[in-house]
């Protein structure tokens, strides 16, 4: 086999790990109720903290009304939930649950997954280089 072959079969080898980390959280937790664009949703709702739907909606460049459609969606799936201002009563924040802090983090908890195989698997000595190609690749 030539090294163009390994290095196919290296990476499918690799993206199937990927892949059963994947697996492995979606039984931990629960996505599979949400479509891909509430995922992204619920990911800037993680990244801003506590927003506003005004800013959700300058955001996603969509209207405030299409923002309380996808917040009312993503109310009844309890990811998130609102609340009033103390100071502006006509201003609500978004939040997420904790159910929806979990799923915001997937993404994250998944690379961490594998990264831990990874440490099981490699000698430090082999983490380096392997953190070093890695790096060279994806800054190609």
């Amino acid at each position: 086999m030539d090294y163009r072959e390994a290095l196919i079969e290296a990476v499918t080898l690799f993206n199937e790990r990927y892949e059963r980390c994947h697996m492995e959280l979606s039984c931990e937790i629960p996505i599979a109720e949400l479509k891909i664009k509430q995922l992204q949703y619920l990911e800037i709702i993680a990244r801003k903290s506590c927003i506003t739907f005004s800013e959700f909606a300058q955001e996603l460049r969509v209207t405030k009304p299409t923002v309380t459609s996808i917040v009312n969606q993503l109310i009844k799936l309890e990811c998130v939930r609102k609340s009033q201002c103390s100071n502006d009563g006509r201003k609500y924040y978004i939040e997420l649950s904790e159910k929806g802090q979990q799923i915001a983090m997937f993404n994250a908890l998944k690379q961490r997954r594998l990264a831990e195989k990874i440490l099981i698997a490699l000698s430090e000595d082999e983490i380096s280089l392997f953190v070093r190609l890695i790096n060279k690749v994806v800054n190609i």
